[in-house]
């Protein structure tokens, strides 16, 4: 190999004080710097002293003493106004430090260990930087390494010419492999981003449904033929909580509304949404139930006997429930442009909202047409026809429970 393809230690040594130096001269300047500057984004880090840090070990590891001549030209000036993103004295430069020492370490070592150092507190001082806040994106940490690497460049060609090949060589060969690994990182971020958005997404959406929205950017409204709508209400909730803390009711609603949700899932429904202490959750929809009339019948069998051991557990600030199910056609699809919400609407939905508010405390009120979809399979109480509000008389029957 030529001296060109194999920088050796004689190399690294000569490349990496080099740089140290110039690395000293601005970490001198740094610590120079008002308080306004040096902690304006670094509060909560003691930065003077790990400035200070920096400075020690730099003469430490490379054997800069205090009377030895440092360079001319701050190099790190010249790499911000190249940037044009900020000012190098207006500026503090904390994390950048704790990533460049570890680089000129690695220049002089050249081992895979030293690498995955350097690397390493790239990573980590980007896990703790702001930069979104601070409004730096990825190529600007790309292109910002690319003329690092170039002001090396130079520095060592002009300050080193008898070791200008290998020290070239080296130095690009460092940033091509510091690119790779700011790349890496961020596509990390970028997976972890999308991984959580879309965790997200399916906890707002059916799956199948908040997948078509990431597909087409929008989700087809879709009529569904036959679906069973469950609503539950507490009775007397607003008069029940008045003497409850905020934060109890919502822990209380929380109880139940989770233990709701298993249920749900357990029968194959999907829940609709929660509004106030109302629950709402539909089978059939947005896949196709074989028997939606007894899934939501199951359900709601067990949300009330899961609703009345919580209740129990309360004493007397337990609350009741009342749960109403109608069956029929009905439309879904999502609504909104920021916040996405799937909903159902028709007929059916309006009916079986009535089903719940005709209905009493711990019971289950079911509409004729749940009765004569099921009637075999389930013990009722006949009700006759009751009155629902806006719609005249209809037939009811309590749901008591499996034959």
């Amino acid at each position: 190999m030529t001296e060109a393809k194999a920088p050796n230690a004689t190399v690294r040594k000569a490349v990496s004080r080099l740089v140290a130096k110039y690395f000293l001269l601005h970490l001198l300047a740094e610590i120079a710097k008002p308080d306004d500057v040096l902690l304006e984004d670094y509060k909560d880090l003691p930065v003077r002293e790990i400035t200070q840090g920096l400075i020690d070990r730099v003469r430490t590891e490379f054997d800069i003493c205090e009377n030895e001549k440092l360079p001319n030209e701050n190099l790190f000036r010249r790499w911000c106004e190249i940037n044009g993103m900020f000012g190098y004295d207006d500026s503090a430069f904390v994390g950048y430090n704790q990533i460049y020492l570890p680089r000129i370490l690695d220049l002089r070592d050249g081992t895979t260990e030293s690498e995955e150092l350097h690397h390493k507190a790239m990573r980590h001082t980007f896990d703790r930087f702001d930069y979104e806040r601070q409004g730096f994106t990825v190529s600007f940490f790309l292109k910002s390494e690319s003329t690092m690497r170039e002001l090396l460049r130079e520095v060592v060609r002009r300050n080193l010419p008898e070791h200008a090949e290998a020290g070239d060589f080296l130095v690009l060969s460092q940033s091509g492999s510091f690119q790779t690994a700011m790349y890496e990182y961020f596509e990390g971020v970028l997976k972890h981003a999308l991984a959580e958005n879309e965790r997200l997404l399916n906890g707002i959406l059916p799956h199948q449904v908040a997948t078509e929205l990431k597909h087409n950017g929008f989700v087809e409204p879709v009529h569904f033929k036959d679906a069973a709508v469950i609503f539950t209400d507490f009775e007397g909730f607003s008069a029940g909580t008045e003497h409850l803390a905020p934060s109890e009711v919502i822990r209380r609603l929380d109880t139940y509304f989770t233990e709701f949700d298993r249920i749900s899932g357990v029968h194959g429904l999907e829940k609709i949404k929660t509004i106030g202490d109302s629950y709402m959750a539909v089978a059939g929809v947005p896949e196709k139930h074989k028997d939606p009339v007894r899934a939501a019948c199951d359900a709601a069998l067990d949300i009330r006997e899961t609703s009345e051991k919580i209740s129990a557990q309360a004493g007397k600030d337990g609350w009741n429930i009342r749960i109403g199910i109608h069956t029929g056609p009905l439309v879904a699809g999502v609504i909104g442009k920021q916040k996405f919400s799937y909903d159902v609407w028709g007929a059916t939905v309006n009916f079986a909202s009535r089903m719940e508010s005709s209905g009493a405390p711990g019971r289950i009120n079911v509409s004729s047409t749940v009765h004569k979809r099921v009637e075999k399979s389930y013990r009722w109480e006949e009700r006759g026809p009751q009155p629902v509000k806006n719609l005249g008389r209809a037939e009811m029957f309590f749901l008591l429970g499996k034959k």
